[in-house]
């Protein structure tokens, strides 16, 4: 997950955006008069926040994207046709014309 989400760019991003937002909401609420019960609250949420969008920018600048779908679609082939975990390359073209026992494909 480390490296599809981008890596040490990626968290610096991260750690960029919390310092902007903790940096935003504390020149905000200087002039506020708040307990430390709420004021913790809101710079924690202000730093989840900031972390967020950081890493959400982040990975969009150096993530990969495109090992993260292809793990998506083989966790749903895998979910959707259990029997395919024992296929290997060598075997793909013996299955070309066999009827599947898939219940959506009866229609057919």
């Amino acid at each position: 997950m480390w490296n599809i989400l981008g890596g040490a760019p990626t968290a610096a991003y991260a750690a960029i955006g919390a310092a902007i937002s903790v940096g935003y909401y504390k020149n905000q609420a200087a002039s506020m008069k708040w307990n430390f019960y709420i004021n913790n609250t809101r710079v924690f949420q202000r730093l989840v926040f900031g972390a967020t969008l950081g890493l959400a920018c982040g990975y969009m600048q150096f993530g990969d994207r495109q090992t993260l779908h292809n793990a998506w679609v083989a966790e749903r082939l895998r979910r959707r046709y259990p029997e395919s975990m024992t296929l290997n390359a060598q075997d793909l073209w013996s299955l070309k014309g066999v009827k599947t026992s898939q219940e959506f494909y009866r229609w057919q």
